[in-house]
């Protein structure tokens, strides 16, 4: 049982659990000699048969366990196979007193770090205990940094990613907002000559009214533009949390190109659109997706330096390519892919680079990052897709972008 240390002043704290030693063991001499060895040093559980301490060790956690090779009801060796099938760390000594090869070789190769013979030394007994739970709490801890270690590693892939989407909306905010001026410069122009139309009206032109509802329906057209560009550019800002939707490829493409083209890099670009396939659907986060396409995008604007054209396709492809350079671990190139492809005439990629660039923090550019196409890689991979890089330097780039087809 866990016992109070005794403390330098009154506390209420207690000491830590002592390590738990399971000792399985049909004879009571043996038994009890281990107890009486082990007891000041560690919480010490005794079974008398195979059955019983698979089912101590069911209950509580076992750290260590001493086990008689020989007992009537299950053998030493088929009490090591169910305690690491409970817990693969717990560490397993045998005992015997009637040794033979095929029993040694068993339990090695069922995972017992030792193998004496009765009666044993108590010293030798005592620092092979110690060794065990020694390793026993370096997997523990290991285990323990691990996991921490795939928390932080998480939170930080989710940080970045938000970050790269913020730093994306933050730079097309200004864009969104000078695009917004012409729909709203056509606006007051036409509302200009809605005021003549109406000064004609009071005059009796009979063209006056046609003219007007032309122009109210063009002011109509206008206002619904802005609304559209408001929404689109709002829904790719916000950040909320990562949601399995229906996602139609067509329209997501049209709001890809709507924002890069008022992004300060793309007002002189020729930014264009092509579905080959109208019913293209894909299980994903709309907004997941549209950062892929957005990092991919303005790479692509980056690389024909403002002048040039970039190329957003999309069509079904009923077996995509095996060696893409980027996939994820559960890529099924036997299922029907939805490929989108963003293709610019830009500056190419060396081929020497092809293969690092959805490495974290690799970049080629001054002021690069390096996390822009890491992002792409990971959310790519997190829906099961792949991406195929075909470039040519000095002619152009295409990242084609393979993710299944909701069927």
């Amino acid at each position: 049982m866990t016992t109070l240390e005794p403390l330098p002043a009154p506390s209420s704290t207690t000491a830590p659990a002592k390590p738990v030693l399971l000792i399985v063991d049909d004879e009571p001499g043996p038994r009890e000699s281990l107890r009486i060895v082990f007891k000041d040093r560690y919480e010490c559980l005794l079974a008398t048969c195979g059955k019983e301490g698979i089912e101590t060790a069911r209950r509580r956690p076992v750290d260590t366990a001493i086990l008689d090779i020989k007992m009537p009801d299950l053998s030493g060796i088929e009490v090591l196979c169910e305690l690491k099938a409970i817990d693969p760390n717990i560490e397993c000594v045998m005992l015997t007193g009637y040794e033979t090869v095929e029993t040694a070789r068993a339990a090695v190769h069922y995972g017992a770090v030792e193998y004496l013979n009765k009666p044993f030394d108590v010293f030798v007994i005592r620092e092979i205990i110690e060794a065990c739970i020694a390793r026993r709490q370096r997997k523990r801890e290991a285990d323990t940094s691990l996991q921490t270690l795939q928390q932080v590693n998480d939170e930080l892939s989710r940080t970045l990613a938000a970050n790269a989407r913020a730093a994306a909306a933050d730079v097309l905010s200004a864009g969104v907002v000078h695009e917004l001026n012409n729909p709203l410069t056509i606006i007051s122009g036409y509302i200009q000559l809605l005021n003549r139309d109406l000064a004609k009206l009071t005059s009796g032109d009979a063209t006056a009214t046609q003219n007007m509802q032309q122009r109210l329906a063009a002011v109509q057209r206008e206002i619904q533009r802005c609304k559209d560009m408001a929404e689109r550019f709002l829904h790719f800002s916000r950040s909320p949390n990562a949601q399995l939707e229906l996602v139609d490829v067509a329209p997501l493409l049209e709001d890809i190109a709507l924002l890069l083209r008022a992004h300060p890099a793309g007002r002189r670009a020729h930014i264009l659109t092509q579905i080959l396939n109208s019913s293209l659907q894909i299980h994903t986060s709309s907004v997941e997706i549209m950062q892929v396409l957005m990092n991919l995008g303005v790479n692509a604007l980056q690389a024909i330096d403002s002048e040039g054209t970039v190329h957003f396709t999309a069509d079904r492809v009923d077996q995509p390519p095996v060696d893409c350079v980027y996939h994820s671990l559960n890529f099924d190139p036997h299922h029907p892919h939805v490929c989108i492809s963003v293709s610019d005439t830009g500056c190419g990629i060396a081929p020497e680079y092809i293969q690092k660039v959805f490495a974290p923090y690799f970049t080629t550019k001054p002021h690069g990052t390096g996390l822009g196409l890491a992002i792409v890689g990971k959310l790519v991979g997190k829906y099961r897709g792949a991406i195929e890089v075909i470039s040519t330097v000095g002619r152009g780039t295409t990242f084609n972008v393979y993710l299944p087809l909701a069927t």
